[in-house]
């Protein structure tokens, strides 16, 4: 699928966090073309043993006539965050990261040595 920016130059690689893709329907017109007949003629070789080549030459290729019509292709457009946007994204991936904050490695040994003595007294 065809990726384009805000003016429709395509692009290769949109860096999705600047920016997101959005889906949409392109109308690209085509022009009506007149149809051309081939214009052709043949050219021989004689040798000297009496044997004749001939082939053809095409001197104006033939083009088949077509209507104008509109053709609809899917694209996706690259459109850029604006910067309150970006601002609110780097907010909720701060708040993410407090929220899913690992416990350290001092406060993992407390808990499994509390675990431990919790097991001892049990029994």
């Amino acid at each position: 699928m065809k990726i384009i920016d805000e003016h429709g130059n395509p692009i290769e690689n949109p860096d999705l966090t600047k920016g997101y893709l959005k889906q949409e329907t392109q109308t690209i017109h085509h022009d009506a073309v007149t149809g051309v007949e081939e214009v052709s003629h043949y050219e021989y070789k004689t040798y000297p043993n009496g044997g004749k080549d001939r082939w053809k030459v095409v001197d104006v290729p033939g083009v088949a006539a077509k209507e104008a019509y509109d053709e609809k292709v899917e694209v996706q457009r690259y459109i850029l965050y604006t910067a309150d946007e970006l601002a609110a994204q780097e907010k909720a991936r701060k708040e993410a990261e407090e929220k899913a904050q690992l416990p350290t490695a001092e406060e993992r040994l407390a808990a499994l040595e509390a675990a431990m003595l919790d097991l001892l007294a049990a029994q």
